[in-house]
């Protein structure tokens, strides 16, 4: 404070001269260029206070003020740039994501859309108000609060250590030469170590390893399971001890590598993977202790830093991996945790979120997995990142509280878990919307059901830790059922569980065939089905009861033929398309069959005194052109009948006429004629008592006026 008591009186009596502030401002820039901002801010603050219109220090402040972390004030100065002539599009983006930080959602977005207006190609999320609004639901989910051994400074990078607990803290040491990292004025990063207590606080942290210490930054790090090994994220400096930074002010960092050798923690070693001139740090081990996470922005990478992994070999570790698009962003994604069940956990800007750092899951285990973000009150609209998570129970660093560039650790306990997932078409993968999902327990018992609208997700929040199982139920679907173990919760905030079901493409077929003059059923009789589609055919056989069973595939054209001897082969077809439920029934009529049985051919008229075929009569023909097309050793009589009215030779030779007729038309539909005889009967088969002078109705008449079809040969 005495410094800075002395650095203000000297300032204002120097503010006499117009060319103080020219001096003022070359100190303050030289602060900003060297990454001082703190010291910087200072100074800006006092010359806006002399020119209030000095739009480039309005500009300087809302820099200093975002690369510090301090997003009130950061809002604050780029409501001023944003209205200046020094405006650009990276103004409207850093003015949205600083309300966005301060929880001003709407307004963010309507900055976001200036910036996304005014940008061509850019990869920026859009601000999800809705996401927003369900990530901030069910915010009793867990237990929160500080550990007990933050300082007025900065803590984060949480690891797990055997049964401790070590984090990194800028918390001032107790030495007699003070050094800080003149970006924020806080302390440079040391390595402290804590007990668990069974509340699952973290008290009296002590020094992790004094030998361990540099005069940068040192941390975060990770240990394998047996403690033996460290992997440690440090700034890199040259063989002068002195830090190289780059163009954006950034100490690059590095991962080393030591071992514990009897109580001693060994030199640390670079871990082969670093490239020059690029940072690569933040790591993670999977529980196997094969795969090792870590995070760089070296070339070939999304933007900003990215995801990697390297795999254990016998000699050393594999050239890295990027994890892809699906995790990393043009953002920065950082601090990754691995759990036992492959659950990655990261922190991320470029996801849709709250604001600032928000932290995600992902399982590793399924190939199509995408980012879960962990909503509220994991996730706040502040930095929130470095989670890592054991036995349901876990920690992470936010700066929700004291903002800025001060970070705190939470200690946190999962109270419920949301199992959450959508219905799949399994062959299409589209969404299958207003289903019927249930959540069973390790008894088979259902715990809820839910109907899902057109977007066919569901939800279940769960207090307990079992067994599981998901069951969806659709119309024409086959039901959909996905298992949930009490491993792929126990550590999981939120679980992710797709339901696939199959569509139930074959329709459940029950076939009757009865005789037409009795309706007693038929047995033993061949019912060919072909798909006109794929010409597939299948048999069937009726059985005692007359009945045939199958199954027919949705939306499909069938014929039915029916095939048995002393009975007249006929066929049928079958439409599958718009069918509801499961089942399709059908019904056939046949006829028993013999030499010398006789039809009668309903609907065949002829106009008065004509002989020629009408259009109702030719439908009629038609159909016993198909009757001969599937009995083709069938040979027939066709004969033509008259009533009473009228003279015997006429009648007769209207009759003929008529027979002949119908016969050539039928030999027209390719029938060949030694299989038709053509026979006019006239008058002299009446079935009634019309005969000639005798008083009778229309109707009678009519009965004796038939077309009638006799089996000749079969």
């Amino acid at each position: 404070m005495r410094k800075i008591a002395c650095t203000i009186l000297f300032i204002g009596v120097l503010m006499t001269s117009f060319s103080v502030k020219a001096q003022i401002m070359e100190r303050a820039n030289k602060y900003f260029e060297f990454f001082s901002y703190e010291e910087a801010i200072e100074l800006y603050e006092i010359l806006w206070q002399k020119d209030s219109l000095n739009e480039n220090v309005a500009k300087q402040l809302a820099i200093s003020y975002r690369l510090t972390n301090n997003s009130e004030k950061s809002e604050l100065w780029y409501s001023k740039v944003v209205k200046s002539s020094l405006t650009t599009a990276t103004d409207y983006l850093e003015y949205s994501r600083a309300l966005q930080s301060n929880k001003k959602y709407e307004e963010a977005q309507i900055w976001m859309d200036k910036y996304l207006k005014s940008t061509s190609g850019s990869e920026q999320k859009q601000i999800d108000l809705d996401l927003i609004l369900e990530l901030r639901k069910d915010s009793s989910r867990y237990s929160i609060k500080p550990i007990t051994a933050n300082s007025e400074q900065s803590e984060f990078g949480v690891a797990f250590y055997k049964e401790d607990v070590v984090f990194s803290s800028a918390k001032e040491k107790t030495s007699m030469i003070k050094r800080n990292y003149k970006w924020n004025n806080q302390n440079y990063l040391r390595l402290y170590k804590s007990e668990v207590s069974k509340d699952g606080d973290l008290k009296n942290a002590v020094l992790f390893s004094g030998k361990l210490g540099t005069n940068y930054h040192d941390g975060p790090v990770c240990f394998t399971a047996d403690g033996k090994e460290m992997f440690l994220t440090r700034n890199h400096v040259s063989s002068s001890k002195r830090a190289k930074r780059n163009e954006e002010g950034v100490v690059s960092i590095k991962l080393y590598h030591c071992t514990m050798e009897g109580d001693k923690w060994s030199t640390p070693e670079l871990l082969s993977f670093n490239m020059e001139g690029y940072s690569t740090g933040h790591p993670a081990l999977s529980a196997d202790g094969k795969s090792l996470y870590f995070i760089s922005d070296r070339p070939n990478g999304y933007g900003g830093t990215d995801l990697y992994v390297s795999t254990k070999t016998e000699t050393d570790w594999s050239t890295p991996k990027n994890l892809g698009d699906k995790i990393n962003t043009s953002e920065n994604e950082m601090f990754p945790f691995a759990d036992e069940n492959q659950i990655l956990y990261f922190a991320s800007k470029g996801h849709a979120g709250l604001g600032g750092l928000d932290l995600y899951s992902i399982d590793l285990k399924k190939e199509k997995a995408e980012p879960v973000n962990m909503g509220y009150p994991i996730n706040t609209s502040k930095d929130d990142f470095g989670l890592i998570l054991k036995n349901g129970n876990g920690y992470f660093a936010s700066n929700r509280i004291k903002g800025e560039t001060y970070d705190d650790i939470y200690q946190f306990a999962i109270l419920s878990r949301l199992i959450k997932g959508e219905v799949l078409n399994s062959e299409t993968k589209e969404i299958l919307g207003n289903t019927k999902v249930s959540l069973l327990n390790s008894n088979g018992e259902i715990v809820k059901t839910i109907h899902t609208t057109a977007d066919g997700k569901f939800q279940f929040l769960i207090s307990e830790i079992e067994d599981y199982q998901i069951k969806s139920v659709k119309e024409n679907f086959t039901d959909g059922v996905e298992s949930i173990s009490t491993t792929d919760l126990s550590n999981s905030m939120e679980f992710h569980q797709s339901v696939y079901q199959v569509p139930d493409n074959k329709l459940s077929l029950e076939g009757l065939v009865v005789y037409k003059d009795d309706r007693a059923p038929v047995e033993g009789v061949l019912v060919s089905i072909t798909n006109e589609k794929t010409n597939e055919t299948i048999d069937y056989t009726s059985n005692s009861e007359g009945k045939f069973f199958g199954s027919l595939l949705r939306d499909q054209q069938y014929n039915l033929r029916y095939h048995k001897e002393g009975i007249l082969s006929k066929s049928s077809k079958l439409n599958t398309s718009n069918r509801k439920g499961n089942k399709v029934y059908v019904e056939e009529v046949v006829e028993k069959v013999q030499v010398g049985k006789v039809f009668v051919l309903d609907n065949i008229f002829y106009d008065v005194n004509k002989s020629n075929i009408r259009a109702d009569a030719a439908m009629e023909l038609d159909k016993l052109v198909v009757l001969m097309i599937e009995n083709p050793s069938l040979k027939i009589e066709l004969s033509s009948h008259t009533d009473s009215r009228g003279s015997d030779v006429y009648n007769k030779s209207l009759s003929d006429r008529r027979a002949k007729e119908a016969v050539e038309y039928i030999v027209s539909k390719g029938i060949s004629p030694d299989r038709l005889q053509a026979k006019g009967y006239g008058e002299s088969r009446l079935i009634n008592h019309c005969s000639n002078g005798v008083n009778c109705s229309k109707a009678e008449h009519q009965a004796n006026r038939r077309t009638e079809v006799k089996i000749l040969e079969l």
